[in-house]
């Protein structure tokens, strides 16, 4: 029965803040006598009847399509948290959508509670299991007579709390013709109103009757932006430590994975918003993939993770040094020659490289563009033949499946390396 009652429990539970936030706010003193409900909107007396009140409507279920990054290992230990075997079938992932509406019969008195109301949740963005288990408590002693209440009676309020495991509340944010559908949808007079998004519940399959139901603790991290320390413009090259930052980056056991494989790196320092990792020598120059992963102590030793990131981007560049060799006269005063590129990292094999000579002077500068032939092995030494090139000194690039190589400046802000010289 306690898994059933987990999305009344969350509507339960956000209603108690609200109420519990009222009773020590001065606000009252302002506003007077308020009540706070959990019913549809069309059920709330209005024109003559209306009275300070606020109201939190469950409007709308959607599927959460983050459920594609549970793993296996994640829905294993739930299902036995749950009491029943594991079952092929992928949990349905469920987000919470409320309406939170404040009503008033005088003047500001509904601005001055919506305005509590959003205060009170954006104090208060994730609701967590000691939280929960309180709110529950308090809804199964203080009206014995509701349905809620009564089916409370028939389970452990501790279990169901941890089933939870944490509440995350966040705003969502709509246009007059989202917030005019919504209202119209509900046949009843317009209130201030905001709407807020609970995530998420997952309702798992099982092999009996019975069905798990019960709150995914919301704390899968989310990578927001990857660069190079210092400077945000600098490109990313080896032996680069990569900065990570975004949201809920530090876990139990925070490790990185990088290149879609499940070898595990182990980053410099952890933070809540901000990760830095030194990437390893062998990784080649590409756009590269990377996931945070969060262990738990008790799994790390198996590297079973439960939960990961989004997966972000970032474009590993290669370093190069260049120099010239073989040169020769060919038709139209052109030359042909022979360039040797040793790059940092090692190229693949498989990799596509071009090489790029632009001249470094002159008054209509020539620039000159080089597909490399295919290699039996990876390498770090290529040497490129080059014809049909106007005698002159340029400037060299690589790209390497389309990371090109970074160049560097003098202190005028021309590009002066690396460079050869054919003549």
């Amino acid at each position: 029965m306690s898994n059933v009652l987990s999305i009344a429990a969350v509507t339960a539970v956000l209603k108690a803040l609200l109420e519990n936030g009222l009773v020590s706010d001065p606000i009252t003193a302002s506003v007077g006598d308020v009540i706070v409900t959990a019913l549809p909107p069309d059920r709330i007396s209005v024109e003559a009847d209306e009275r300070a009140q606020i109201n939190l409507f469950l409007y709308q279920v959607t599927q959460n399509r983050n459920v594609d990054w549970l793993s296996q290992e994640f829905r294993s230990k739930h299902s036995r948290m749950n009491g029943n075997p594991r079952s092929p079938t992928p949990p349905l992932a469920l987000d919470l959508h409320y309406l939170l509406t404040a009503y008033g019969a005088k003047d500001f008195q509904a601005e001055l509670l919506l305005g509590y109301a959003m205060h009170l949740l954006h104090k208060t963005p994730a609701i967590t299991s000691d939280i929960i288990e309180n709110a529950l408590i308090n809804a199964s002693t203080t009206n014995t007579s509701s349905g809620f209440s009564q089916a409370l009676a028939s389970v452990s309020v501790y279990d169901l709390a941890e089933q939870i495991g944490q509440i995350k509340l966040t705003p969502e944010f709509f246009n007059m013709e989202e917030t005019s559908k919504l209202w119209s949808a509900l046949q009843t007079h317009y209130r201030p109103s905001a709407t807020y998004l609970a995530s998420m519940v997952l309702i798992e399959s099982s092999n009996d009757k019975s069905e798990g139901l019960y709150m995914m603790p919301l704390s899968q991290p989310n990578i927001e932006q990857v660069l190079a320390p210092a400077k945000t413009d600098q490109m990313i090259v080896a032996g680069t430590t990569l900065v990570i930052r975004g949201k809920r980056l530090r876990g139990e056991i925070t490790q990185i994975r990088l290149s879609n494989t499940e070898t595990l790196l182990v980053p410099q320092e952890v933070k809540e918003t901000q990760i830095s990792l030194l990437l390893p020598p062998d990784l080649y120059a590409s756009v590269q993939g990377i996931q945070v992963v969060h262990l738990t102590i008790g799994n790390a030793e198996q590297m079973d993770h439960l939960v990961e990131s989004n997966v972000a981007a970032f474009v590993l560049h290669p370093t190069i040094t260049a120099f010239v060799a073989q040169v020769e006269n060919s038709s139209d005063n052109l030359r042909t020659a022979e360039i040797t590129v040793k790059f940092q990292p090692k190229v693949g094999k498989a990799q596509r490289v071009v090489l790029l000579l632009n001249e470094a002077s002159g008054d209509s500068p020539v620039a000159y563009s080089f597909l490399v032939a295919p290699r039996t092995e990876d390498t770090d030494v290529i040497t490129i033949p080059v014809k049909n090139v106007k005698p002159a000194t340029y400037i060299v690039r690589v790209q390497v499946d389309g990371a090109e190589s970074p160049l560097h400046k003098n202190q005028s802000g021309e590009y002066d390396s690396p460079q050869v010289t054919i003549l």
